[in-house]
């Protein structure tokens, strides 16, 4: 499995301010992090590593890019669940991106498809498929 994650794009002010400057602190607006092969109990400590990372700069949307992931199980799924949690509590989104028919139906089965944003590979900010 190889992880990827893209450079930070474009920074926007935030809510956070430096009150001693007076100034706004920036944050990314998308943090893009690339999954590549099966997302399962043995891969699932290094992504959510990764996630976490990028959850630490605080974006406005990290989107996980499922494109190149065929398989899921029940143990990453938690592990994409508590990463949506941390997100919605920053302020953030997560957001699937490239979704397999297969992954999309385990989403379907379990209710989380009505949980998660989810994209199409060639947009970002599109509306989440339903």
């Amino acid at each position: 499995m190889t992880l990827t994650a893209g450079p930070l794009p474009a920074l926007l002010p935030t809510q956070d301010a430096d009150h001693e400057h007076g100034t706004a602190l920036a944050r990314p607006v998308v943090v893009v992090v690339k999954v590549d092969g099966e997302l399962d109990v043995a891969s699932v400590g290094r992504v959510r590593e990764h996630l976490h990372d990028a959850l630490s700069v605080r974006p406005g949307r990290l989107v996980v890019d499922l494109q190149d992931c065929p398989f899921v199980d029940a143990c990453a799924l938690t592990m994409l669940l508590d990463v949506h949690r941390r997100a919605w509590r920053a302020g953030g989104l997560l957001t699937l991106r490239g979704c397999s028919p297969r992954v999309l139906r385990l989403l379907s089965l379990t209710g989380l498809r009505r949980v998660f944003d989810l994209a199409e590979v060639s947009a970002v900010s599109s509306e989440p498929q339903r």
